[in-house]
């Protein structure tokens, strides 16, 4: 009988490790898949854009790497995920990846995956990114018939001198 109840201890003890086990597998799991929704979700592409796509896939990336939307050493999507998601030709994808590669902003290499690689370049790049996104402002708003005075104290009322908002 004492070697039943030692057993039977035994495999409930292997149960728990399993069940930990599988466990954490489940929550990485979850915590990959939030991420890379997170991700998806950033990215966004033009086909109407002058901006060659791989461009927009590349400014998309650098712009959720600045909003800490991902992090040092976190994994980008693969190619192919990447590629099936934005409904694009997984050449453009790898094109993307191989530039930021290239910049130094992620590293990694097809079959193996990529990963953001350091976000202290993107510390320097955070004011180019705001540069273009209010240029791409100004663009919209002069072409919906605003003048630069407008445009000017639409900015003012938001920032006004003194005032921190």
């Amino acid at each position: 009988m004492g070697s039943f109840s030692a057993l039977y201890s035994k495999e409930n003890t292997i149960r728990e490790k399993i069940k930990k086990s599988v466990d954490k597998t489940v929550s990485l799991y979850y915590y990959c898949d939030t991420v890379k929704n997170e991700l998806f979700a950033e990215l966004a592409v033009d086909f109407a854009s002058p901006l060659p796509v791989y461009e927009q896939i590349k400014r998309s990336i650098k712009q959720a790497i600045a909003r800490s939307i991902i992090s040092e050493s976190q994994a980008l999507p693969s190619i192919r995920d990447l590629a099936s998601f934005l409904k694009i030709n997984p050449n453009t994808v790898a094109r993307a990846y191989r530039e930021l590669t290239q910049e130094k902003i992620v590293n990694g290499r097809a079959g193996v995956g990529f990963w953001v690689e350091t976000t202290e370049r993107m510390e320097l790049d955070k004011s180019d990114l705001l540069r273009e996104e209010f240029k791409k402002f100004m663009e919209k708003a002069i072409e919906m018939g605003f003048s630069q005075r407008q445009i000017r104290e639409l900015i003012d009322r938001y920032f006004p001198e003194g005032g921190a908002r």
